[in-house]
């Protein structure tokens, strides 16, 4: 690693941001972050890995060689697809046993004896910089390795104008000093131009441009040429963004993978149709709903990046439908199903097309909006919000409510969507499914709270408050049967008691942990059946193993395409967000640590042989030959480090401002594991909590101060006691002082005088002993799913499904 560029990169960190400047901040400088982040790879052994541009491209690379990876993605194009550095005629060989090749955030370094190599992505353009250099001055060169031959290369100026007959984008190079094409190709790659500096040095950095016209790209190359600060600058931004926010709990593996899953989820961040969040690479990269407003917490809110929070709302919702029904539409079956879009926002934006085909979407956009509201307390985005609801609210209780007052689906309109050929799905969950209702009675609850804090709508906020409540015994009385909640109601209202994870976002889905959908010992018995039924050490499976609809493994296409086992035992990443959510709810946090160190060992690519820094979409739901869990799907999935990132702020400690209500709020988990942390948590305009533990002998001590809010903070601890049941805590925090909490059983104390405690949440302790993981079904066990061929389509096709 450049320790002279990283040096450079602190310094600019620090005027710029403020970097380590303060001896209390516990971030680190960027030169302490990008080398503790750094991954290790060994020459034999290649790598994927994968860094977004925040605009509408990737880099999809592989270590150990050269042109291995795809290359760099922009729209539906690739132009560059590597480097070649040469340091006197000799390449910098990734494969040679003597190579050290590191994976990072925003690139990969080599260091081969005295010489290295570097690449950087700059976040935020179509724009990269490729650098070698030696110890001693040396003839320095660099091949970018290009996915066709150029057409024409031009000089202009110092920069050189590069254009291809199959593409319509057009690529600038400049460089840190004079540069010449030295020869044309090599042996690497013939026929493309080798670039040299024309002087001996120990450093030669080459910039990268690519944009739609020669005009922008020119103009960013010369913006760069004769620089040696832009890859400095590039870092202490990417910096800047890893450290709005800060967790460390002296986990080093926990703590690295919990930088490289924020690294992850913000490369998702991009402007290709609209601010929004892609939702998985190499496929799915459109703005969709549901899965743009699972990730948004954990990506933008846990983060402190609330302006492009605002950004994403924004977008979803211009393309709000506000299209009226048609007066007859109910009658006819499409016409009907349109109208129950109507105050929808779209399943999936692409371009000009948008498709509303999804029930949940919108709720999610109302609970996550709320909660941006509460962690940024942007009241303008409130009332526009309230606006959007009602809309929504109107149309669903027209179109899509039944006499129990739940909200009605089609069987593939939930996250559980596959359809065999479009047509019949393959898990069908309609028309009234658990975690929909959950979502209903959320979003009903978050408009009335809008409307009760705008003071102009009380009558509305009742109406809708009603609504919320009737569904809620709806729901009681007929999913649950007294020992198991059913995962939907079947159209004839039977129940279906299949055994899948969706029964958990009834704890995870509502704002407002104090206030459950279902009673407490429900949510209990909930947690027993699904941790005991489907949690394996790696993640919560989509089924019961022990259903006759499980499938072991994705993609077995001896048996059955992939989209079977889609939904039906396949573990997806995020899940297992909401899954440790409700653990550390009834105070299970060990359980759900040693989950989230499973899921960290996934990040690094150490339990699992996937792309580096981040979490594929899907694993196996049993373990292949070697014991490892296969990855599958998308081999970056948004939601997936979102959630591991969510889950740290939220769930472990606890952090969830309410600025609506002009509250700190914590729910703390603290694993026995933990013996110290330190958080720095944004919230509120440039506002941010710097907090430090420290476990005691017989509790905790938080020290706690509020920066950059000149205001004295009201703050709500919701305590876990010894017996699993939360008592709260209240106290007024000054601005700019720090205050010492101390936490040892019944007793608490601010700067040692003593707090009074208020039970809040009943222990569920006697219903939740002996909590531990599934072990997965013996390699070779046999399954009803795979004793012959396309079993599940059959019995779908024949109308067997239950």
């Amino acid at each position: 690693m450049n320790k002279g560029l990283l040096r450079a990169a602190t310094l600019v960190a620090c005027l710029v941001v403020g970097g380590s400047a303060n001896a209390k901040d516990p971030r680190p400088g960027v030169e302490a972050l990008f080398t503790g982040m750094a991954l290790k790879v060994s020459p034999d052994k290649p790598r994927h890995f994968v860094v977004g541009d925040n605009v509408d491209g990737y880099l999809d690379a592989r270590t150990g060689g050269h042109g291995l990876g795809e290359g760099y993605w922009i729209g539906q194009q690739i132009l560059f697809k590597d480097q070649a550095s040469y340091v006197d005629g000799r390449l910098l060989d990734r494969a040679s046993p003597r190579a050290q090749e590191r994976v990072l955030p925003y690139g990969r370094e080599l260091r081969l004896g005295p010489d290295q190599e570097q690449l950087v992505m700059h976040a935020g353009s179509r724009r990269l910089s490729m650098q070698v250099g030696s110890d001693k001055a040396a003839r320095l060169a660099i091949q970018p390795l290009w996915k066709s031959q150029p057409a024409t290369l031009r000089w202009e100026g110092q920069v050189l104008l590069i254009q291809w007959t199959d593409s319509p984008l057009v690529a600038a190079l400049s460089a840190d000093q004079p540069f010449e094409i030295a020869a044309d190709g090599s042996a690497l790659a013939a026929g493309m131009p080798l670039l040299q500096a024309k002087e001996k040095s120990r450093r030669f950095t080459l910039h990268l441009a690519i944009a739609a016209d020669e005009a922008s790209a020119l103009a960013q190359a010369r913006a760069m040429s004769g620089s040696d600060q832009v890859i400095a600058q590039s870092l202490a931004s990417l910096h800047e963004r890893l450290t709005r926010s800060w967790l460390s709990t002296g986990d080093a593996s926990y703590d690295q993978a919990l930088l490289w899953a924020k690294a992850s989820a913000l490369g998702f961040l991009v402007d290709e149709y609209g601010r929004g969040l892609w939702a998985g690479l190499p496929w799915f990269r459109e703005n969709w709903g549901r899965d743009t407003f699972i990730a948004l917490p954990g990506t933008l809110l846990v983060s402190g990046h609330f302006e492009s929070a605002r950004e994403v709302l924004d977008n979803f919702a211009r393309y709000q439908n506000l299209e009226p029904p048609k007066d007859g539409d109910a009658k006819d079956p499409v016409a009907g199903q349109r109208a129950s879009h109507y105050g929808r926002i779209p399943n999936r934006v692409r371009g000009e097309e948008k498709i509303y085909n999804t029930v949940d979407g919108t709720p999610w956009m109302l609970r996550e909006g709320l909660e941006y509201v509460r962690y940024s307390g942007d009241t303008g985005f409130a009332e526009q919000l309230l606006k959007l609801a009602k809309p929504y609210i109107d149309g669903a209780l027209k179109h899509s409510v039944d006499a129990d007052g739940l909200l009605v689906h089609d069987d593939a309109d939930t996250w559980m969507d596959a359809r065999i050929e479009g047509r019949e799905p393959w898990s069908a969950r309609g028309p009234r499914a658990v975690e929909i209702q959950a979502l209903w009675i959320t979003a009903l609850e978050a408009a009335a709270e809008l409307a009760e804090w705008q003071g102009k709508s009380l009558e509305l906020a009742k109406a809708w408050r009603s609504h919320a409540a009737r569904a809620r015994q709806s729901l009681l009385r007929l999913f649950w049967d007294g020992r198991a909640m059913a995962d939907r109601l079947r159209a004839d209202g039977s129940r279906d008691l299949k055994l899948r994870p969706n029964q958990l976002m009834l704890v995870s889905v509502p704002l407002d942990p104090l206030q459950p959908i279902v009673p407490l010992d429900v949510e209990a018995r909930m947690l027993r059946s699904s941790v005991n039924g489907l949690l394996f050490p790696y993640g919560i499976a989509s089924l019961d193993p022990t259903s006759d609809y499980f499938h072991p493994h994705h993609v077995n296409d001896t048996y059955h395409h992939k989209d079977a086992a889609y939904h039906n035992g396949t573990i997806w990443g995020w899940n297992a967000g909401f899954a440790i959510t409700a653990l550390n709810k009834f105070g299970q946090q060990d359980l759900a640590w040693q989950l989230s160190r499973n899921l960290a060992e996934q990040v690094l690519g150490r339990n699992v042989d996937g792309t580096l820094g981040t979490m594929s979409e899907l694993l196996d739901a049993l373990p292949g030959a070697d014991g490892r869990p296969g990855p599958s799907g998308t081999f970056a999935q948004s939601w997936s480090v979102a959630e591991f990132e969510r889950n740290g702020f939220q769930d472990f400690l606890g952090f969830r401002p309410d600025l609506l209500r002009g509250e700190l709020r914590f729910s703390p988990a603290l694993p026995q594991a933990w013996r110290r942390f330190d958080a720095v948590l944004p919230f509120g305009r440039g506002a941010s909590l710097q907090v430090q533990g420290q476990r005691e002998r017989h509790g905790w001590r938080w020290t706690l101060r509020s920066l950059g809010t000149g205001q004295v903070q009201k703050l709500a601890f919701d305590v876990l006691d010894a017996r699993g049941g939360r008592q709260r805590l209240s106290f007024q925090l000054p601005p700019e002082r720090p205050v010492v909490l101390r936490m040892a059983g019944t007793k608490a104390s601010l700067d040692g005088k003593p707090l009074k405690q208020q039970p809040v949440q009943a222990s569920q302790q006697a219903l939740l002993q002996g909590l531990r993981f599934v072990t997965p079904p013996a390699a070779g066990q046999s399954f009803p799913m795979t004793a012959g061929k396309d079993q599940l389509k059959a019995l779908i096709l024949r109308g067997d499904f239950r």
